[in-house]
């Protein structure tokens, strides 16, 4: 079965399993499985035929499915529950979670290298408890942009549009 998504991109089914067919202008053909799902992805010349693609994916079945195996052993992150000593992460570091219940405005700090302060109004829930994590990422991105912005957008030759 052969689904229509972009000129460039189709969505087949092999043997039961879902595959991405992406056409590029490249010499050998590439195929990938990634987590957390197992999502499968074929990247294949232009010259290519669908049925190539279709017998070189039956041809690795086997392989796919050890690899989206593996994906489905692996352990997943855990519900947050917004707690002293959870682990999050920002900017790539992991950062232990100290929760500080007050009767002020929310807001969040990081201090040191390990520990990211959350400070919340007594009582709070752990869903506003996220809200306040979120917002305060929000923020901390919304800082980097620009410059990463200033940066690359000549190098790039492009202009980002509001």
């Amino acid at each position: 079965m052969i689904t229509e998504a972009s000129p460039a991109i189709r969505r087949i089914t092999v043997a039961g399993i879902k595959v991405e067919v992406v056409r590029k202008d490249i010499k050998n053909l590439h195929l990938g499985v990634y987590p957390p799902h197992g999502r499968v992805r074929v990247a294949a010349p232009l010259v290519v035929s669908d049925e190539a693609v279709r017998l070189a994916v039956i041809d690795k079945l086997g392989w796919i499915k050890r690899q989206r195996a593996k994906f489905a052993e692996q352990p997943r992150q855990s519900q947050r529950e917004m707690v002293n000593g959870e682990s999050h992460f920002f900017l790539g570091r992991r950062y232990r979670l100290r929760v500080h219940e007050h009767n002020a405005p929310a807001r969040v700090a990081l201090r040191g290298i390990a520990s990211l302060d959350l400070f919340v109004r007594l009582g709070s829930s752990a869903e506003q408890r996220e809200a306040v994590l979120l917002r305060w990422h929000r923020e901390q991105l919304k800082a980097l942009i620009p410059p990463l912005l200033e940066k690359w957008q000549p190098t790039l030759g492009v202009q980002v549009a509001a």
